[in-house]
């Protein structure tokens, strides 16, 4: 973006990131914290200094770059724009809803995309008590929240399932290494013990 000659800062979130960037000099307008279990609260201080920095003018867009979460062994670096808001972004794409299971002991994650809402037509004679325009302005930092609290929400998912890939393979190689090293062990006793044996016949021959 800087080579085209266009303008950017960063709102990071997360300790990993802020120290990564700042580091490095990058341009950063704000930090926030994330912890293992994020919540509404904290998607709502980020929403509010996103749609802050963009109704003042000081930003044309923002986008948000983020661990798009697969599956227990799948992540996808992802990016979208946050606003301004597209019509086909809220309208033309389904949602993903994620359920962890358990098979024999192993742990899994069941995942289901769900159907794009079919779009409603209100009755001619449906009367608004606040004007459509208000009613859409107050709705949307709702929606605004809600995918900020998705994003992450599938981040640290994405953190926590590479965590116990992990471990798992951790866990793994070490059993390999006990198998081997037992092995070595229950070979260097029978050569022990074979080597012994040939002692006692050569003692008993000799002694004939």
């Amino acid at each position: 973006l800087q080579s085209q000659g266009v303008e950017c800062d960063f709102i990071l979130i997360g300790k990993k990131g802020a120290v990564y960037f700042e580091r490095r000099k990058y341009p950063i307008r704000k930090t926030f914290d994330c912890g293992q279990n994020p919540d509404s609260k904290q998607a709502l201080a980020i929403s509010e200094e996103i749609l802050n920095t963009y109704l003042a003018g000081e930003s044309d867009a923002i986008e948000l770059l983020y661990t798009k979460f697969v599956s227990l062994i799948a992540s996808m670096p992802s990016v979208r724009t946050l606003v301004p808001f597209s019509a086909s972004e809220i309208t033309q794409k389904g949602d993903e809803v994620f359920q962890l299971t358990s098979d024999s002991g192993a742990f899994g994650v069941e995942r289901t995309e769900l159907d794009v809402a079919e779009p409603q037509e209100f009755p001619n004679d449906m009367i608004f008590e606040q004007d459509p325009l208000q009613i859409v302005n107050s709705i949307l930092p709702l929606y605004l929240n809600g995918q900020i609290l998705r994003t992450l929400q599938e981040s640290v998912a994405s953190e926590l399932a590479a965590r116990m890939q992990s471990m798992q393979s951790a866990s793994d190689n070490a059993g390999e290494l006990a198998k081997k090293l037992s092995l070595e062990y229950n070979r260097a006793r029978q050569a022990a013990v074979t080597q012994e044996i040939l002692e006692i016949v050569s003692g008993a021959q000799a002694l004939e």
